[in-house]
């Protein structure tokens, strides 16, 4: 006898519950759309970081340290390696500024191990080598080749830092002629556009001119003065005011030098610097 195996035809209720289902998840999945976080916290890290550079060129240090580290811990969450390695530079800078130049050779070692394997845009790329030469001239390591190379930057920007620190490199050695040729070309391709390192480059051409014309020197360090007024940067300020305190003292105007060291320690009791009041006071008392 055969017995035939009977199949059972699938219920309506089911197949109707099962229809269901699939309505709903396509439905579901058409429709879900997930919560605009990303673009929020990408506002909010470059709000962090203009607030950070904005204490930073104050000279609100504290502050821009800290602004700075919530905008690396933010930037690594949404991992935005461009972010990051912005943020390590920046603080970088904020740490040669205040004497931690290991500290911020480590900060730029961490964005430069971060740019082997990360899609980084040139101009940041370009940001990081310039740090570097930074940092190594500092710690007064070989980077004039370096620097030359980024002094041809399809950047002007970076073409500017680079030729002024060639310079300062070159004042070092005691090259003035080269110094000022170099200090002459970035101004020519300056044109007022970055009117920060045109008052370095106009302080720097004041030390060129130190031993050959006093007059001149002295001219260039006020103009260096009058455009970090205009910016009002007041570490800065206070570092043109040293400069013209020593230029003034080494040309035997002991009044003028000591009005210029006074007013230069009345910024950094203001800044809450320190180390910077103790040599201001040490010059005061020495003329």
């Amino acid at each position: 006898m055969n017995h035939k195996k009977r199949l059972h035809k699938p219920r309506p209720v089911s197949i109707l519950i099962s229809l269901i289902a699939i309505v709903c998840l396509t439905l579901m999945h058409g429709c879900y759309k997930p919560p605009l976080e990303q673009p929020y916290r990408i506002n909010e890290l470059n709000n962090l970081i203009l607030q950070a550079n904005k204490a930073f060129e104050k000279g609100q240090s504290e502050r821009a340290e800290s602004l700075y580290h919530e905008a690396l811990k933010k930037s690594r969450i949404i991992q935005d390696d461009n972010a990051t390695v912005i943020v390590l530079i920046s603080l970088s800078r904020l740490y040669t500024s205040t004497g931690q130049i290991e500290e911020a050779k480590k900060l730029i070692d961490s964005a430069t191990e971060l740019s082997n394997r990360a899609f980084l845009p040139e101009d940041t790329l370009e940001e990081l080598n310039f740090e570097k030469a930074r940092i190594g001239f500092l710690l007064n390591e070989n980077v004039e080749q370096l620097l030359r190379k980024l002094s041809f930057s399809n950047f002007t920007n970076i073409r500017i830092k680079s030729l002024n620190l060639i310079a300062r490199l070159k004042i070092k050695q005691h090259e003035y002629e080269e110094a000022e040729k170099l200090l002459n070309q970035a101004l020519i391709i300056n044109q007022k556009t970055n009117r920060i390192e045109e008052a370095n480059s106009l302080r720097l051409l004041g030390h060129v001119y130190l031993d050959k014309d006093n007059a001149l020197a002295g001219q260039y360090f006020l103009k260096a003065l009058e455009i970090d007024k205009e910016l009002a940067i007041p570490e800065k300020i206070a570092l043109d005011m040293e400069t013209l305190g020593i230029f003034y003292k080494n040309m035997g105007e002991k009044q003028k030098a000591k009005e210029y060291f006074i007013r230069a320690l009345e910024i950094w009791k203001g800044l809450g610097k320190k180390e910077f009041e103790i040599k201001a006071v040490k010059e005061i008392e020495s003329l």
